[in-house]
C-alpha cells in the first residue's frame, strides 16, 4: 500500500509516513489496488482527490492536525506531535460522520485500563497546560493579570477564531454566531468581565479574526497577548465558543462550556449546546471524550527521531519541556556577548523570547528594561553590572551543556546543548539553582527513571564525553599500577568558574592531586589535564615537583572515556568527568560541591546542606539532559532531544578531534570566528 496524494505539503512532511505507516507520494496517475488517496482537512482543495478516490474505488484518507499538535508553534517549528487519519469525514464537520463520532457513539471499546490511561493523560495536560500548540508564555502579562484582578466580578472568556475556519460552517455556525455569542456572554453575565481571545494565528500575523477591536463594547476586554490557554483559563468562571479547540481545553480545565457551533466535544452532555447534532446519541464523560479523541482517534510521532509513539511518550516530550521555568520576555537584554556567541544565543532563549537585544555591560545602567523584560548574563559574568537593576527584572544565566560539541569551547566550536537558570547556576555550589531545586523537589515518575536510565545507557554504549576530543588509546594502567587502585585525577582550568564558585579549600590543580595523594597514598595516580590547557588556550599547568611527587603518569591526548576504562575510580573538584564516571558505575570522591554531588551518589569531601536527598542515577541524568539542558540541533537550527543529540554526537566522535598548534590551529580559531561574526552581524 502506497499512500497517494496531490499535495507537495503532505508529499514532503517527513513525519507523515511514520504516522501513516506507509509510504507517500506525490501524484496518482500510477495508482495501484490497495492503495489510498490522502489530503488535507475538507479544504475545496482536496476536491480533486475525493474524486478521483470515488472514480477509482480507492479508499480516501483526510488528515488534519492533533489535538496536541506540535510542540512550539508551526510558524516556529513545523515539526508535528500528531495526526488525526479520518477514514470517514473529520471530526470537526458536524454535517456528516467522522471516525470519532462513531468512536464516541459506540463505546465498544471502552475499557478500564483505556480510562485510566486517559484520567492519567488529562492530568498531566492539566498540570502542565498543554494543548495544541505549545508556544505561548505560561504566564499573562503584569498588565493583563492587573486589569483582571482589579475587576471584583466574575470574569468570562469569548474565543474568536481566524475568519474562514472550515470548522466554524461545518460545525454548524456562521460569522454571524460570534455576534450571538458575544452578545449572549454579555447579556447572560450583566456583572462579568468579558476577555476576548485572540487566535494564535492572527498574533502570527497570518490570518484575521472576527471581532475588531474598536467595535467591542466597553465591558469587552481583548486579550492579544501570546499566552498558553490554561494561563488564561485559570483566570475566567466562563467560556464561550463557537468551534474552538479552546472550549476542549477549557474543559480539560475544568470550566463550563456554552458552543455556538457543534465542535467534536459537542453534543455528547458535557457542554452547553447552542446547536444540536442528531448523530449524536450517547452520553459521554470528559474521560471518555478524551480517551476517545486522544488515544483512539489521534496518532502520535517522536518529532525528533521521527519514530511513531503513543500519547504518554509525545506527553513526556512536551512535560520535560516545562517542567523548569522557561525565559519569557518581550525582550531579552542579553549582557556582554561576545560577538561569536551571538549568532547562537537566540536558539537557545526559546518560545517565550519575542526579541532578543545584545547590550554591553556598561551600558546596562541605562538601558531600558520593561516590566515584562528579562535579563540574561553568560555564568557568572558581569555580575557587577546588575547591582543597580531593579529586583523584580528576570535575571537569567546561560552556560555549556553537559554534551556540548565535538571540540573545544575556546576553539569556537558551536554548541549543541546550554543552560538556562533563573535561581543560579549549576555549578556554583553556594547558592541554591534550577537543577538543584529540581532534584531536590520533583517527584520523578517511572517514566521520568525510564528515560533516564534509556540515556544512561545511550551514553556508554557512544562513548560520548562534553567535548568529545582527543584520540582513542589503548591504555593499561592496571598493568603497570602493580596491583594498586588507579584514580584517574581529571585536571581543570584554575580560572574555571566552577572552581571559583563550587571549590571548597582544594582550590587548584597542585591542590587536588596532592590531596588525592595524601588520602590514597598507596594508589597509582593519573593525572589528565584539562584540554582547554593542553590546547594552550587556557591556564592550569601544574608544578613539575607536584606532578613527581603526586602523580604516577600523566596523560595528554587521550580520550576521556578510554581513561574511564582504564580506571578504578575518579578524584575530582568539580570536573564534569565526575559525573561521566558515575554514568560508568565508578565510585567518586569530590573535594568541592559540584552539581551531582550530596545526591548520595558520590563521596563527598564537602558537605552541602541544601542538599541531602538520596536519588538514583537515572533521576540525575533525567533531571540534567532532559529536563535541565535545551538542545539544538544545528542541521535544521531547531530544538532536539537528548537522545537525538547524542546520537549525532556519537556519530561525529567516531572521527575525534586531534589536538592542533601553530598555524593551522590558528587559521581555523579565525575561520570560524569570521563565519560566527557575519552570522551574528546578520541577525
Amino acid at each position: 500500500m502506497i499512500a497517494r496524494t496531490l499535495s507537495a505539503g503532505i508529499a514532503g512532511d517527513p513525519l507523515i509516513p511514520p504516522l501513516l505507516g506507509v509510504a507517500v507520494k506525490k501524484g496518482v496517475a500510477d495508482t495501484a489496488p490497495g492503495d489510498v488517496i490522502v489530503g488535507w482537512g475538507a479544504k475545496d482543495n482536496t476536491r480533486k482527490a475525493r474524486d478521483f478516490a470515488a472514480g477509482n474505488g480507492l479508499a480516501y484518507w483526510c488528515l488534519e492536525d492533533g489535538f496536541l499538535g506540535y510542540l512550539s508553534h508551526p510558524a516556529d517549528d513545523p515539526r508535528r506531535l500528531s495526526l488525526i487519519v479520518d477514514k470517514t469525514g473529520i471530526y470537526y464537520d458536524a454535517t456528516a460522520p467522522s471516525d470519532l463520532e462513531r468512536l464516541l457513539n459506540d463505546g465498544d471499546w471502552i475499557t478500564d485500563a483505556r480510562l485510566s490511561r486517559a484520567r492519567a493523560a488529562l492530568e498531566r495536560i492539566r498540570q502542565w497546560g498543554l494543548s495544541k500548540y505549545n508556544h505561548g508564555a505560561s504566564a499573562l502579562s503584569s498588565v493583563l493579570t492587573k486589569r483582571i484582578s482589579d475587576h471584583k466580578g466574575p470574569v468570562v472568556l469569548v474565543v474568536d477564531q481566524t475568519a474562514g475556519d472550515l470548522s466554524i460552517p461545518l460545525g454548524l455556525a456562521s460569522a454571524r454566531s460570534f455576534d450571538a455569542m458575544l452578545a449572549a456572554a454579555l447579556d447572560e453575565n450583566p456583572d462579568a468581565l468579558v476577555l476576548i481571545k485572540t487566535h494564535p494565528d492572527v498574533l502570527a500575523g497570518k490570518k484575521h479574526g472576527h471581532y475588531r477591536i474598536a467595535d467591542l463594547p466597553e465591558r469587552a476586554l481583548p486579550v492579544t497577548e501570546n499566552c498558553t490557554p490554561l494561563s488564561l483559563l485559570n483566570h475566567v468562571d466562563r467560556v464561550y465558543v463557537v468551534t474552538s479547540q479552546m472550549g476542549f481545553d477549557a474543559l480539560v480545565a475544568g470550566k463550563p462550556v456554552t458552543c455556538f457551533g457543534m465542535p467534536f466535544y459537542a453534543g455528547w452532555g458535557v457542554t452547553d449546546d447552542r446547536q444540536t447534532c442528531p448523530r449524536r446519541t450517547a452520553r459521554r464523560t470528559l474521560v471518555e471524550l478524551a480517551a476517545a479523541a486522544l488515544m483512539e482517534y489521534a496518532r502520535y510521532v517522536n518529532p525528533y527521531d521521527g519514530r511513531p509513539c503513543e500519547l504518554e511518550d509525545a506527553l513526556d516530550l512536551l512535560v520535560a519541556e516545562r517542567q523548569l521555568p522557561r525565559p519569557e520576555a518581550v525582550t531579552l537584554h542579553a549582557v556582554g556577548f561576545s560577538l561569536w556567541k551571538r549568532g547562537f544565543v537566540a536558539h537557545f532563549t526559546g518560545r517565550g523570547i519575542a526579541r532578543v537585544r545584545f547590550v554591553t555591560p556598561e551600558k546596562l545602567s541605562r538601558h531600558a528594561v520593561g516590566p515584562d523584560d528579562a535579563v540574561l548574563v553568560w555564568g557568572r559574568k558581569h555580575d557587577d553590572s546588575l547591582a543597580g537593576l531593579d529586583p523584580t527584572v528576570p535575571v537569567w544565566r546561560m552556560e555549556d551543556g553537559f554534551i556540548r560539541s565535538v571540540g573545544l569551547g575556546s576553539d569556537l566550536a558551536r554548541p549543541a546543548s546550554l543552560i538556562l537558570d533563573r535561581s543560579g547556576i549549576y555549578y556554583d555550589g553556594r547558592y541554591p539553582s534550577d537543577l538543584e531545586t529540581f532534584l531536590k523537589t520533583h517527584v520523578f515518575s517511572d517514566r521520568d527513571l525510564a528515560r533516564g536510565e534509556k540515556l544512561i545507557g545511550m551514553i556508554r554504549e557512544s562513548r560520548i564525553s562534553k567535548y568529545n576530543v582527543g584520540s582513542r588509546a589503548r591504555l593499561d594502567w592496571r598493568g603497570r599500577s602493580g596491583g594498586r587502585t588507579v584514580i584517574l585525577v581529571p585536571g581543570q582550568v584554575d580560572s574555571d568558574a566552577s572552581i571559583r564558585f563550587g571549590a571548597v579549600g582544594v582550590a587548584s590543580n597542585a591542590d587536588l592531586l596532592q590531596a588525592v595523594r595524601a588520602s590514597a597514598p598507596d594508589a597509582f595516580i593519573v593525572f589528565k589535564p584539562h584540554p582547554d590547557v593542553v590546547s594552550g588556550n587556557r591556564r592550569g599547568a601544574v608544578p613539575e615537583d607536584v606532578l613527581a611527587a603526586c602523580a604516577d603518569t600523566v596523560i595528554v591526548d587521550a580520550d576521556i572515556i578510554d581513561c574511564l576504562d582504564a580506571a578504578d575510580a575518579v578524584h575530582t573538584m568539580t570536573s564534569l568527568t565526575g559525573f561521566e564516571a558515575l554514568l560508568r558505575d565508578m565510585p567518586v570522591t569530590v573535594y568541592g560541591l559540584p552539581f551531582y554531588a550530596g545526591w548520595g551518589l558520590t563521596e563527598d569531601r564537602a558537605v552541602c546542606d541544601r542538599r541531602g536527598r538520596t536519588l538514583p542515577l537515572a533521576a540525575l541524568v533525567y533531571a540534567l539532559l532532559a529536563v535541565y539542558a535545551r538542545n539544538v540541533d544545528w542541521r535544521s537550527g531547531l530544538p532536539t532531544s537528548p537522545e537525538v543529540l547524542v546520537a549525532a554526537m556519537a556519530s561525529a566522535a567516531a572521527h575525534p578531534l586531534k589536538a592542533r598548534h601553530g598555524a593551522m590551529d590558528q587559521l581555523m580559531r579565525l575561520i570560524r570566528k569570521f563565519r560566527f561574526f557575519m552570522h551574528a552581524a546578520l541577525r
